[in-house]
């Protein structure tokens, strides 16, 4: 399960699961997004609690259920009559798929919330002149996932209020006008929303590892390694960051 905002006593959380193996083929799916979970009155989770919600939504884990464990944010939850601290459900994803930007929205939508904030960085034709066809990009995914999700953290501490979070990069090729990274944020108001994703796409760039090949066309240079002026490594941070 993957993890998202604290959740209060009595409240509903949605939380993402996986699912691995034997348990995959008898829930029939990989994963479920936005999975509700209910803390009860006074009460946190546990997690013979979330293993019944999930076999209550999933029958087909039930003849399994005394033979699988659970992990949180990629913990293992050795005391299954432990409390554990549910969040709700951050959306990070690194994906070789073209992006869906109405379907990124309706993940972080909600209906307590009056704005939903959305960037969306898409291949431009040109740079410095040269016709640029395509973008390539690679990831460290292991590390940009982590970052992404430190990302997440740090939105929350300075929004408190935020509610939903999605942050979606793609990888591979990205045709001209196809988005390459879309960053989703809900909240009641849309003060906390605008600043967030202002943060998010400025504190990606800084610090998520991820690179980009710009494909030139024909007889303007093959392609070329593009770095972010906001990145650490880049020539531009260092100059303007001098001990």
């Amino acid at each position: 399960m993957s993890q998202g905002q604290c959740a209060e006593p009595g409240t509903v959380v949605h939380v993402n699961l996986l699912f691995f193996a034997k348990a995959r083929e008898l829930a029939g799916t990989s994963s479920q997004s936005s999975f509700p979970l209910s803390t009860g009155t006074g009460a946190s989770l546990n997690g013979v609690q979330i293993l019944a919600a999930i076999c209550a939504h999933f029958p087909e884990l039930r003849p399994i259920r005394d033979h699988v464990i659970i992990a949180v944010n990629e913990q293992y939850c050795e005391d299954l009559t432990a409390s554990l601290a549910i969040r709700d459900g951050d959306e990070v994803a690194l994906t070789f798929d073209k992006l869906d930007v109405g379907e990124i929205n309706e993940l972080v939508a909600h209906e307590s919330c009056g704005a939903v904030a959305l960037f969306v960085g898409t291949t431009r034709d040109n740079f410095d002149g040269k016709e640029v066809v395509l973008l390539q990009y690679e990831a460290y995914e292991a590390m940009a996932l982590k970052s992404m999700n430190h990302i997440c953290e740090e939105l929350r501490g300075r929004w408190p209020d935020l509610v939903h979070i999605g942050i979606h990069h793609r990888l591979g090729t990205v045709p001209v006008k196809e988005a390459s990274v879309v960053i989703a944020i809900s909240s009641p108001h849309r003060e906390a929303a605008l600043e967030a994703v202002r943060w998010a796409i400025d504190e990606l760039k800084k610090s998520v590892p991820v690179w980009k090949k710009e494909q030139y066309a024909e007889g303007q240079g093959c392609s070329e390694w593009k770095e972010n002026k906001e990145c650490t490594w880049s020539k531009a941070y260092k100059d303007n960051h001098i001990l």
